[in-house]
């Protein structure tokens, strides 16, 4: 079976002035008209309620896009807010999870202690390094004066 390919040849001035022209009624398609869509929608309850701030044709299309981008993030999947009350931990439970916690924040500080000693005791490797070449060099002046 043979696919036939369809090819869009854009020749001249006239080429070009229809592409940029179907670039923009996408443009205005999708992002432009669903804008203005929700922004007079938001205006319409601001009047009603007098409530909430108007807002204006980049402020709708923001709307929009919170709209889209929302979609797409919490399509198919369910989506909830639970609050528990009433089982709650014990003290005896929120005490060993404190206890868990403290314990675990005492280790970090203790390995980022012992890394910052490590550190230092290299520069101070280097240093000493330095200290001794250059008294090395000191020398060997010294001695072809």
């Amino acid at each position: 079976m043979k696919n036939k390919l369809n090819v869009i040849q854009i020749n001249g001035v006239k080429g070009i002035i229809f592409v940029i022209g179907a670039v923009i009624c996408l443009i205005a398609g999708f992002v432009a008209f669903p804008g203005m869509v929700f922004k007079l929608g938001w205006n319409f309850i601001a009047h009603a309620t007098s409530v909430v701030p108007t807002i204006n044709m980049l402020q709708g299309t923001l709307l929009w896009g919170i709209v889209v981008v929302g979609y797409f993030a919490f399509k198919g999947k369910g989506f909830f807010v639970e609050f528990k009350t009433g089982d709650d931990l014990t003290k005896e439970e929120m005490d060993a999870v404190m206890h868990r916690i403290r314990t675990e924040r005492q280790a970090d500080l203790i390995a980022k202690s012992i890394m910052r000693a490590r550190e230092l005791e290299l520069e101070a490797k280097k240093n000493l390094d330095s200290f001794e070449q250059e008294k090395k060099d000191v020398q060997n002046e010294i001695k072809n004066n």
